[in-house]
C-alpha cells in the first residue's frame, strides 16, 4: 500500500493573511486568552475544524499567538505590529515573524539576495521533501511573506518619514509598489504602521495604482460600502464641473447662470 506523502511543517497562512486573523482576534477579545474554540470564532470560523486549526497553527508559526495554561492569546509580538511605538518596532516585529518558521528562514538563508523564480523554488522544495500538491501553496505564503518583508523595510526611509513630519493629517503610505502583474490585485488586510488596513489596490502599468485602506474599528463589507458611497458622490461632483464648463466667448453672472 502506497503511503501518503507528508510535506515538511511550514505555515499554511502568508504572514499577512496571518497578521489579518490575529488583528480579529484582537478586535475581539483583546489579550485575553480563549480557548481554541473562541479563537476560531474571532477569526470568524464557525468552531474548530480542519481551516480553523490550521491557520491556529500558522498564527503560533510566526509567533503572533502565545499559549497561556490551556488557552491562547494574541502574544507582545502581534502587539507590536498592531501598535508600535515606533516604525523601526514593527518593521523589526514583522521581520522576526517572517522568519521564525523554520522553513522561511531557511530560505532567506538560502537565496538572501533576491527571490528565486517558481522552478527554483520548486526543484529545491522538493528535493526538501515536500509533496508536489503543496509546492504551490508554500511558494505562494513564502513569496507574500517576503514581499511584506521588503516593502515594511522601505517603507519608512527618509523620504517617508520626512513626509509624514510635513502633512501630519495625511499619513504618507509606502511608495513601493508589490511585486505582482499590472491589473492584479495583492494580497488584502496589510495593516500599516499608521494603524490602516489596505483592503485593496489595483496596480497600473508604469507604477501607478489605487490603494482602498480603512481604519478604526469597521469591518471590510462596511469598509467597502463607504468607498461606494463615497464614489458616488465624487461622480457627481464631477458631473457637476462637466456641466458647468463654459464655452469660450460665455459669461456667468455671480449665480453661475449665463447672462
Amino acid at each position: 500500500m502506497d503511503k501518503r506523502v507528508r510535506s515538511p511543517n511550514y505555515p499554511a497562512l502568508s504572514l499577512p493573511e496571518a497578521i489579518e486573523k490575529a488583528a480579529a482576534i484582537y478586535r475581539e477579545i483583546h489579550n485575553h486568552a480563549g480557548p481554541r474554540e473562541v479563537i476560531a470564532k474571532a477569526m470568524s470560523y464557525a468552531g474548530l475544524n480542519g481551516a480553523s486549526v490550521t491557520a491556529i497553527s500558522a498564527l503560533q508559526k510566526y509567533g503572533l499567538l502565545d499559549r497561556s495554561g490551556g488557552e491562547i492569546k494574541v502574544s507582545e509580538r502581534t502587539l507590536r505590529i498592531l501598535h508600535p511605538q515606533s516604525p523601526e518596532e514593527r518593521t523589526e516585529a514583522i521581520r522576526q515573524a517572517a522568519y521564525q518558521p523554520q522553513l522561511f528562514a531557511e530560505l532567506n538563508e538560502r537565496f538572501p539576495d533576491h527571490m528565486p523564480n517558481d522552478e527554483l523554488l520548486r526543484n529545491y522544495l522538493v528535493r526538501r521533501g515536500f509533496a508536489p500538491a503543496a509546492l504551490t501553496s508554500v511558494i505562494s505564503a513564502y513569496r507574500e511573506t517576503s514581499d511584506m518583508v521588503q516593502r515594511e523595510g522601505a517603507a519608512y526611509g527618509p523620504r517617508e518619514i520626512q513626509s509624514q513630519e510635513n502633512s501630519p493629517m495625511l499619513p504618507s503610505h509606502p511608495t513601493t509598489a508589490p511585486t505582482t502583474p499590472s491589473g492584479t490585485m495583492p494580497p488584502q488586510g496589510l495593516i500599516s504602521a499608521t494603524g490602516e488596513r489596505q483592503i485593496g489596490r489595483y496596480d497600473f502599468e508604469g507604477g501607478a495604482y489605487v490603494r482602498v485602506s480603512a481604519g478604526g474599528e469597521i469591518d471590510t463589507d462596511a469598509a467597502l460600502d463607504m468607498v461606494q458611497t463615497l464614489i458616488d458622490l465624487k461622480r457627481r461632483e464631477l458631473a457637476r464641473k462637466k456641466q458647468d464648463v463654459i464655452s469660450p466667448g460665455e459669461k456667468t453672472n455671480g449665480s453661475g447662470e449665463n447672462e
